[in-house]
């Protein structure tokens, strides 16, 4: 065997395994949201991959679908997602420390001190689901839409949108 064969039989293992996707981690507790509009309706969750938090969009204790919570990158702003069945949506998540909003370019109020968000773009997208039999579900349900248009308060085991670590 070459030199050049063997370095490449070591680079490509290297290559799958640094573009292969972040497998997710459960979390040591579950960071709720609740809707402040709903109480009803949560956002459990419950898996942590390198860039998010994952979990689902909850009413009345059944699952709506699968939601994501994502951090910033540099330059750009924390981020969410819902997923149900092969369609998805996503926007940008708004923090704020009680009623001040948090802004990643000044010192306060800190990250880690939110206690309430809103998902900027969430009642919108599920007003104009892709799937028509869900859209006339989601359509229909005011309480989802108010949740998804409001603020969500951010459970005491979660803060900023990371979890306590004991």
């Amino acid at each position: 065997m070459k030199r050049g064969d063997i370095g490449r039989k070591l680079l490509i293992p290297f290559l799958v395994w640094a573009v292969a996707p972040a497998a997710a981690v459960p979390l040591p507790l579950v960071c709720e949201l609740t809707s402040e509009e709903s109480p009803s309706i949560k956002i459990r969750l419950t898996e942590r991959t390198t860039g998010s938090l994952n979990g689902e969009l909850i009413q009345n204790g059944s699952a709506l679908g699968v939601f994501q919570s994502g951090k910033p990158k540099r330059g750009k702003d924390p981020w969410w997602s819902f997923q149900q069945d092969k369609k998805s949506s996503k926007g940008i998540s708004v923090f704020f420390k009680g009623t001040e909003l948090w802004n990643p370019h000044r010192r306060l109020p800190k990250p880690q001190d939110s206690n309430r968000v809103l998902f900027a773009g969430l009642a919108a997208a599920l007003w104009n689901w892709d799937s028509t039999e869900q859209r006339s579900v989601f359509r229909g349900n005011i309480d989802l839409l108010k949740a998804a248009g409001g603020l969500w308060s951010i459970s005491s085991q979660c803060v900023g949108g990371r979890i306590v670590d004991g």
